[in-house]
């Protein structure tokens, strides 16, 4: 029987894993390897930074992940989803560093939260493919650039420096309704 994380940070905990899941599927397809394959890949290059774009960019191309994934704030390097930054030492999948993506148990274990939150994840996976595939491989400063260029990050992050801050809450309405860049 599948036990549902009742805590709310867990689940999101839990339903950003599956989305690691996908990433990293994403990734192999890009790459033409196999899982198996990943950790020793010489690009993997899935560092902090990187996924937290991935994260962001995939998460905006949908409402529905915008509200599961509602704590978006405005840091000197991008969106973050401070909510997952804050609990990257509760990951059970994965090891995240500043450098790469580390798998530490079997992909078919991550099963996720519940089979419509699931495919919300699903979803805006294939959303981010879409608007661009090439994405994966990016940098993650070439991914930090494209994130400089929406207004949520600019108008949210200047607030923020206003007040003496590097980091101000953007308010996920703004996500939603601003222009989207997913390229250079």
């Amino acid at each position: 029987m599948l036990v549902l994380p009742t805590n709310p940070e867990r689940m999101k905990v839990s339903l950003f894993e599956y989305f690691l899941k996908h990433l990293i599927e994403w990734y192999c397809r890009y790459y033409k390897i196999h899982v198996q394959d990943f950790n020793d890949h010489p690009k993997n290059n899935l560092s902090k930074i990187k996924i937290f774009k991935l994260h962001f960019f995939a998460c905006s191309t949908d409402n529905d992940a915008l509200d599961i994934f509602d704590n978006f704030h405005a840091l000197p390097y991008g969106h973050v989803e401070s909510t997952i930054y804050d609990n990257l030492d509760k990951l059970t999948f994965f090891k995240i560093d500043n450098t790469h993506l580390t798998i530490l148990s079997d992909l078919e274990e991550i099963t996720g939260t519940s089979p419509d939150q699931n495919a919300i994840i699903d979803k805006i996976i294939v959303n981010i493919e879409k608007k661009n595939f090439e994405l994966i491989s990016f940098n993650p400063f070439d991914l930090v650039e494209i994130s400089h260029r929406w207004f949520s990050w600019n108008f949210t992050f200047q607030e923020a420096r206003k007040i003496g801050l590097y980091s101000k809450a953007i308010s996920p309405s703004l996500i939603k309704q601003e222009v989207k860049y997913y390229s250079n």
